[in-house]
């Protein structure tokens, strides 16, 4: 089963896959154990163009389209996932939300920027204590003449600390529903806006996640993206397309935890032959070869819909799930392969089993993906 990619896919793809192994695999390690953000990768990413795939050339992009972005993003995250969610947070969330909604204005001021990697974007929409999604939101965005105050503070915000621009969700009405919601982007030098502090994570450890902390913090009414009490529409579309993302970067992450359990496999040798002899361990390589290419399958289909220009909200959620259950699986068998080897850290797979779960449950995820397939059919 192959899905029938183009001929400047295809090269995208391999070019990709190149560009991990020669820059982004020999630094992953590293990455985890120190959760150091890759600065000198980031920059070699915006210098090869990945950064500016989604998006046309008259806002500095090349115009690959949507499914090459995801292909590049999977060869990435297969050689680390941290890095991969930081394209994610750049690319899917903050760059993609701009294009999308941003006036003419912002996407002349940030776009060209953001693909060329002169600033890095992040997306602001968790706050502590709030349900996952929009529930409980609680940063404010007071009108005032000629624009808003912003007030209050974001939890877990992905490239945080590092970013030029956050795209920021607040409250600009005396509700707290998400009617009430809105979106704004707001540069990183604004007066009164700081970073708190760092999140030390299980995984995804050299994907910087910090506390974005908003006192007061005058924003003009151009910053708005769309209009006032639109945020929900711009959360929902930015979390389709970053939910095809994780589900992308976890297909990455399960090929090279495929890659590494065939070859321990063939390797290991027990009662004078290999492991990969044996029923048990054929059963789950089997498996995850097998879900490897649905999630594969499922995710380019998805990410087709993109640029096809049709609606992908409920697709995005489903493609996330799938890809969830998948890594979640595959990575737990891959380190079961590797026996007491894969519990250590002298082997990479208990980092992918430590990352598939960053994938499945941070930024991408916002509301449970299970609420939007539900809706979409029984609505």
């Amino acid at each position: 089963m192959r899905y029938p990619l183009t001929e400047e896919q295809l090269l995208i793809q391999q070019s990709a896959r190149e560009f991990a192994e020669r820059y982004v695999e020999p630094e992953a390690i590293r990455v985890d154990r120190e959760a150091a953000f890759p600065a000198d990768i980031i920059k070699k990413l915006a210098e090869h163009d990945f950064f500016g795939l989604v998006f046309p050339a008259e806002y500095g992009g090349i115009g690959a389209g949507f499914l090459s972005y995801v292909l590049a993003l999977q060869e990435i995250s297969r050689a680390s996932a941290s890095v991969g969610a930081i394209l994610i947070s750049h690319c899917a969330l903050a760059a993609y939300s701009i294009y999308r909604w941003g006036s003419g204005e912002q996407k002349e001021r940030y776009l060209p920027a953001m693909c060329r990697g002169d600033i890095l974007g992040a997306f602001a929409l968790y706050e502590p204590g709030a349900a996952p999604g929009w529930g409980e939101q609680k940063v404010v965005a007071i009108p005032k003449e000629g624009g808003y105050v912003l007030r209050g503070r974001k939890y877990f915000v992905g490239n945080g600390g590092r970013a030029g621009i956050y795209v920021v969700f607040a409250l600009t009405g005396p509700e707290a529903g998400p009617q009430e919601m809105s979106a704004f982007v707001v540069e990183a030098g604004a007066r009164g806006l700081s970073i708190g502090r760092d999140i030390d994570k299980m995984g995804l450890r050299g994907w910087p996640t910090t506390e974005l902390v908003f006192h007061d913090v005058e924003v003009p009414a151009s910053s708005l993206l769309g209009a006032q009490g639109n945020g929900l529409a711009v959360l929902k579309e930015a979390l389709a397309a970053a939910r095809i993302s994780a589900a992308a970067q976890i297909a990455g992450i399960v090929e090279a935890a495929f890659q590494q359990s065939v070859k321990y496999a063939k390797e290991r040798m027990q009662f004078g032959r290999p492991i990969a002899r044996f029923p048990a361990i054929q059963n789950m390589i089997a498996e995850m070869a097998a879900n490897l290419q649905l999630a594969r399958l499922a995710v380019y289909s998805t990410a087709d819909l993109v640029d096809k220009g049709e609606p992908f909200e409920a697709e995005a959620a489903m493609v996330h799930m799938l890809a969830a259950r998948i890594g979640q699986k595959s990575c737990t068998d891959a380190v079961q392969i590797h026996g007491g080897y894969g519990y250590s850290r002298d082997l990479a797979v208990e980092r992918l089993l430590r990352d598939v779960k960053g994938a499945i449950i941070t930024d991408s995820a916002g509301e449970y993906p299970e609420f939007t397939v539900a809706e979409s059919i029984l609505a």
